[in-house]
């Protein structure tokens, strides 16, 4: 029976075949390719995009973080026995104390609202990778973030453990008015990249911070105000982040809004990040009122939805692109048995039987579909390679997480576009196969 559908296949595809034919079949096994090219391509961006927003998120929030339900936050102290209970109940790495207020920043030029987060300069680094995303050089240099653990060269880390340090207060030279060197105690400021640049403000610049408390003085009560000097720039690429964020000193910023040596909360650190939400729910159990845990995807979860909803458009929208491909391997396929009615006319009255027909234009179409499928998933495995390892499109430090388009392949999701685009086609091929099996000989032969 299978060498009855080989000899019967040679010779509906003989020389006689029409070009328009070949052309159409061509056209198909292009429409398959380019459909699973673009989908794999699309899939992996979109892969590599959430994967570099995670890093991102990554080293801007903890693997967990605590809370109070009060609004004015907790006190804290080296003796908290509040650490020592979350050490009791998990296992963590590190943990750094940190507040959060809204205030006014104005620059030379203009003011901007501003998210301050008071931190210790000592403890951050060790809980998130702050250091990666501190710079002194804001859109004009570029970094690679392509490594997952955010490694740095040991003499950026030093840069930025500096820059970190000058949070606190310290005395500089400062040239006053009459151009005389003075030593005046200097405060620090890292400032959002996005947010530098609405400024106009560059490293060395001072800004002026005004909270939103009140003091009394002799003339009623003014707002609480504190000058700063821009010591570097935290550029995450993180929309919305950067041009929105500033850090200072955590005893800075106590001092200014009051708090009294209380704190907003404490960002944690653990061993296997997988965990987190696991370990919120042990110290949500432990712990709980009056503090609340969050984990860093509990804070990002709208963000992660709004990937996952893009991804399923995507996937949907670039199938379709197979699926128009797969018509067309429908189009050859009709103009075949349309243009060898004859030759399957003849073949039936040698005795080919109605199956053997079907098969032959099955094989046929998956044949087409087989081809254009493997010649898009190469193609597309290439186009993710080319984009992936060189500057196709030069995208600005600063305004995206990555300096070039990311792109991360998933064997599954490869697996599961050539099974659908296999499946596509070979379906398709069930219509036309039945039209030239079910074909009368004598019609076949009537005209001829």
């Amino acid at each position: 029976m299978g060498f009855e559908i080989f000899l019967a296949g040679r010779y509906l595809r003989s020389p006689r075949k029409d070009r328009s034919i070949s052309i159409i079949t061509k056209i198909a096994v292009g429409g398959v390719a380019v459909g699973v090219l673009v989908l794999i391509t699309a899939l992996s961006m979109m892969n590599g995009m959430e994967k570099e927003m995670r890093d991102a998120l990554r080293g801007a929030e903890s693997d967990l973080t605590v809370y109070s339900m009060s609004s004015e936050g907790f006190p804290w102290g080296e003796d908290n026995q509040l650490i020592e209970r979350i050490k009791q109940t998990v296992e963590i790495e590190a943990y750094a104390p940190f507040t959060t207020h809204q205030g006014l920043i104005r620059g030379p030029q203009k003011p901007a609202g501003t998210l301050i987060k008071g931190i210790d300069a000592d403890r951050e680094a060790e809980v998130v990778p702050i250091d990666f995303f501190i710079r002194t050089e804001s859109f004009e240099t570029k970094r690679d973030n392509s490594n997952p653990d955010r490694e740095i060269a040991e003499t950026e880390r030093q840069k930025a453990q500096k820059i970190l340090a000058q949070l606190k207060p310290h005395l500089e030279s400062v040239k006053d008015a009459a151009g005389k060197l003075r030593q005046t105690k200097i405060t620090g400021m890292i400032v959002g990249s996005q947010l530098a640049r609405n400024l106009e403000v560059e490293i060395g610049d001072f800004v002026t911070l005004m909270s939103l408390e009140t003091r009394m003085s002799p003339i009623g009560e003014i707002g609480v105000s504190k000058r700063f000097k821009v010591v570097g720039f935290f550029e995450s690429g993180l929309p919305g982040y950067d041009e929105l964020v500033s850090y200072i000193d955590i005893g800075i910023a106590q001092k200014m809004y009051r708090m009294q040596g209380r704190i907003s909360g404490l960002t944690i650190s653990v061993e296997d990040s997988g965990k987190a939400e696991t370990y919120k729910e042990k110290l949500k159990e432990k712990i709980g009122f009056p503090y609340f845990f969050t984990t860093w995807q509990d804070n990002n979860k709208n963000m992660f939805a709004t990937f996952e909803l893009e991804r399923f458009a995507l996937g949907i929208i670039l199938t379709l692109i197979i699926l128009l491909g797969s018509f067309l391997i429908v189009s050859s396929l009709i103009m075949l048995v349309v243009e060898k009615r004859k030759d399957i006319a003849i073949l039936k009255a040698m005795g080919a039987k109605n199956s053997s027909i079907r098969k032959i234009f099955i094989y046929q179409g998956a044949l087409i579909g087989l081809t254009g499928t493997v010649v898009g998933v190469v193609l597309g495995l290439i186009v993710c390679w080319v984009i992936s390892s060189f500057d196709i499109i030069d995208i600005p430090p600063g305004v995206y997480v990555g300096n070039r388009i990311p792109m991360q392949i998933e064997v599954m999701q490869i697996f599961i576009i050539t099974t659908v685009s296999l499946l596509i086609c070979f379906f398709v091929t069930i219509i036309p196969s039945m039209k030239a099996s079910n074909l009368d000989p004598v019609e076949g032969m009537r005209n001829e």
